[in-house]
Parts: C-alpha cells; structure tokens; sequence
C-alpha cells in the first residue's frame, strides 16, 4: 500500500511538472513555502523557494498546490456554467399578444409585447421557456381615408427577455394591408388580409384557414388591429445563440 501511494504521489508530481508555476509546497509539521516546483525523482522533491532549490523527502511532504492547475480549474468550472447554446434559424415562434397594436393609432416604432405560447426546445433542453416575454415593434402603420385608400400594418419580433436582460432576436416580418376600393367596405376585406398576412407576410385570405380559432385579427371600419390575447405565428430569421 505505501508502495502504491509513493508511486502515485510520484506520477502525479511528475504530471504537475509542466504545469508549475509560483506555487505551494505543504510540508508535514504545517510549514507553507512559497515558489516554484522544479521536479521530483528518487523519493525527492525539489522546490525552489527563491533563495535557491531545496530538496525535501517524500515523507515530509503533504501536499502540492499549483497555481496553474487552480487556474486551469477555474477557467473549466467557468466555461461549464456559461454553456452555450443555439437555436437555429427557422426556429418556430407561437406568440400571444399581451398588448393591443392599431394602424390607427400606433405609427412605425411603436413598441408592444407578447408572450411565448410554447418553449423552445433544443436537444430536448428548454432554452426559452413557455411565458417568456417577447418584445416587437411597428414597422409600417398606414391609415386609409374614410371612404377610399389602403390601410397596412407591419410588425415583428425584436427581443426576448431572459433573467430581466433583453436578447435581440431577428423574426421574419408579419404584414397585413385592406384593400382601398371606392364604393366597397374596407372593413370586408381587412379581416380575411389580416388574418392571413399576420400568420405569414402574405396579402389575403389563402392561408387564413391554417390559423384556426386562435386568430382574433379585427378590423374597426378601416383600421387594421391586433388585439391583445391574438395568438400569432412567426419565426427566428437569424440563428439565436443563448449563454446559460
């Protein structure tokens, strides 16, 4: 047994060589010495305390702090707690709105929330969670005339909000426009554009049936508006990278 225990303190001072570097000699009777191991070989350790190298028996010797291995420690147990993670782009965002947005009354630049409807998931590992505020902005608002014009809203997705610090996030580009036509209500065809623009940038009401019951676009006459609690579909048009 003391046999094995000398050949593996001797292994690990041999390891430790190449990594020495102002270092830690505990000696048996609690004396600390400060400076530089410079090797072991027979039973014999040398250690250089900077008024010159002095040799110390095994058997005297408790422990060996190196410096470099602290920080080497150190720098790991780091990089293991800020892991990061990336979710790609195409990634499928479902947002319910928390906040009413109107072309009538919010202009390019107005800000507004949401919140995630479900978690994003990678390598089953949530990296967004379920409820997850989700800031966007206007950024087209046009308002028709009474009788004649065209009436156009554009949003997106701008941020998360994680651990109460914004993450910018690139979303692709949700449009909706009524069609301006003298002599027909406006508010006809707003719902059916609304509907199917806000789902997937398109004008008109083609793809409006795969949003389903969840969808509550209105229209006010001319306005185009999405209330809050409307529920709507997007997606990460940038890869997004999360440090955990």
């Amino acid at each position: 047994m003391k046999k094995a225990m000398t050949t593996l303190f001797a292994a690990l001072l041999t390891l430790a060589a190449g990594l020495a570097s102002a270092d830690t000699l505990e000696l048996a009777d609690g004396t600390l010495l400060e400076g530089d191991f410079v090797g072991s070989s027979n039973g014999i350790i040398m250690f250089n305390t900077g008024e010159g190298i002095e040799a110390f028996p095994e058997a005297e010797v408790v422990g060996l702090f190196l410096s470099a291995g602290v920080q080497t420690a150190e720098r790991l147990a780091a990089e293991a707690s800020s892991r990061q993670v990336t979710v790609p782009a195409g990634t499928r965002l479902v947002i319910r709105m928390t906040d009413t947005v109107d072309s009538s009354r919010h202009g390019s630049g107005h800000r507004f929330r949401g919140q995630l409807e479900s978690a994003l998931v990678v390598n089953g590992q949530t990296v967004v969670p379920r409820g997850t505020f989700v800031h966007g902005r206007v950024t087209q608002a046009q308002q028709s005339g009474r009788a004649v014009g065209r009436s156009a809203l554009s949003i997106e997705f701008t941020d998360f909000m994680i651990d109460d610090v914004l993450v910018p996030i690139a979303t692709g580009e949700l449009s909706a426009q009524t069609q301006g036509e003298a002599g027909r209500t406006v508010g006809r065809t707003a719902r059916a554009a609304a509907i199917g623009g806000l789902i997937d940038g398109s004008s008109g009401a083609r793809t409006g049936a795969r949003v389903g019951a969840g969808a509550s676009i209105l229209t006010r006459g001319s306005n185009i508006n999405v209330p809050r609690g409307t529920i709507l579909e997007t997606s990460l048009s940038a890869a997004l990278v999360i440090t955990q």
